[in-house]
């Protein structure tokens, strides 16, 4: 009974394995599908039309890591809730002194 128990559990674990995989697959499909449809769809996009979307991102602009605290440009920023990537830790490593190339 312990032997038949054990094999089923076993299965079991091989068929979540294969499915976790499957859907790895098919998420990875879908985007390349995705973008298989941007690329022949830009051809037809007007230049015109193209380069007001590009400034209407703002991506010159600098984007805020946090109040105050000024990042990088060529960003979008998107908020969301403080609960959804909990960390106890700071990733952001800052060093005192000039950021200038030339100093």
């Amino acid at each position: 009974v312990t032997t038949v128990i054990f094999l089923l559990n076993l299965l079991i674990a091989q068929l979540n394995c294969a499915y976790q995989s499957t859907y790895k697959d098919m998420l990875g499909f879908a985007r390349l599908n995705r973008g298989k449809i941007v690329v022949e769809t830009m051809p037809s996009v007007p230049k015109r039309r193209w380069d007001a979307f590009c400034s209407f991102l703002h991506l010159d602009d600098r984007i805020e890591f946090g109040e105050g605290d000024i990042g990088l440009a060529g960003g979008i920023q998107v908020w969301e809730p403080s609960s959804a990537n909990i960390t106890t830790v700071d990733m952001i490593k800052r060093f005192g002194g000039s950021t200038s190339p030339v100093a």
